[in-house]
């Protein structure tokens, strides 16, 4: 029996379409050893064009044998216009040099990165006539680890660290993750260098809130940004749908142990005390608004 998520005909279709995949056999935030977010901004005259040339290639490498790498792709809400988002899935790093002997020798993929689909512009291949330059964006996330269970509990298999899901107490049939999720936030902050440790307590702290509020209507991940910015953590929130993503403002709004997260003296007296909010830089908690790429028929 095909256990691929099913395109509604009633409404948008969460990521898993994108993949030929089964469902059991995904790779995604919840199970994944690790993720590269990548983002990119499309020139508005080639808007049609890029997002084409991506969903083409996003389905053939989810098609691909790349030790079961997955490839999402996401348009951002409520944000930039026509700035496009991957959620790239890997089992450890050294799966990464597959994708990227792909790229350089696979005739198909070549074909598709450099074939003129814009011809109006010169001297650049097709992804590159797309994009304005210098916007693509590469972060890598790796779940956070050592503040919710002793490291020897968890059997991480095949995976370079344990997976994200093993941070919440929902069931597999709750969890909800970036190829299931209609809607997903992605956050980022800068914690402060000094209360770097205080910064993660509470970013557990507030996760387990949602997790334990919400099981089946949302499921939050934390994780850390690695070879990039130190101490930049990071929060993939996914929705069941928008109702459920309303269901959490109106949590943190009304909700008496979501309330007590913005009172709680996370930092010690010895240093000083204080809330949540002295464990990281001002100004730089960010939320940005994932919504899949919708394929149209025949693509």
């Amino acid at each position: 029996m095909d256990q691929r998520t099913a395109r509604s005909a009633a409404g948008p279709s969460p990521a898993s379409a994108q993949s030929p995949v089964p469902a059991d056999k995904l790779l995604h935030s919840g199970n994944s050893g690790f993720t590269i977010a990548r983002s990119a901004q499309l020139k508005y005259e080639h808007r049609a064009e890029g997002r084409k040339l991506f969903a083409d290639v996003i389905a053939y490498m989810n098609q691909s044998d790349l030790n079961g790498a997955s490839f999402y792709f996401y348009e951002e809400a409520f944000g930039k216009q026509d700035r496009v988002h991957w959620l790239i899935h890997w089992k450890t790093p050294n799966d990464y040099a597959i994708s990227l002997h792909m790229v350089d020798h696979d005739e198909k993929m070549i074909d598709m990165l450099e074939s003129d689909r814009v011809p109006e512009d010169a001297s650049a291949g097709v992804w590159g006539r797309a994009v304005v330059e210098g916007s693509v964006r590469e972060r890598i996330l790796v779940p956070q680890h050592g503040l919710v269970h002793e490291e020897d509990e968890h059997d991480s298999g095949e995976l370079w660290v344990d997976p994200a899901k093993v941070q919440t107490g929902q069931s597999d049939t709750e969890l909800l993750h970036s190829a299931n999720a209609l809607l997903t936030v992605h956050r980022t902050g800068q914690a402060s260098h000094e209360f770097r440790k205080e910064a993660r307590l509470y970013a557990f702290a507030w996760q387990n809130e949602v997790n334990r509020k919400l099981p089946g209507r949302a499921t939050s991940y934390l994780y850390e940004e690695t070879f990039g910015v130190m101490d930049r953590l990071h929060w993939l929130v996914h929705f069941k749908d928008f109702d459920a993503y309303q269901e959490l403002l109106e949590l943190e709004r009304a909700d008496d142990d979501f309330r007590a997260l913005g009172t709680r003296q996370f930092i010690a007296g010895a240093k000083g005390g204080g809330t949540w909010g002295r464990s990281f830089v001002p100004g730089t908690i960010e939320d940005t608004v994932l919504l899949p790429y919708q394929l149209h028929p025949g693509a």
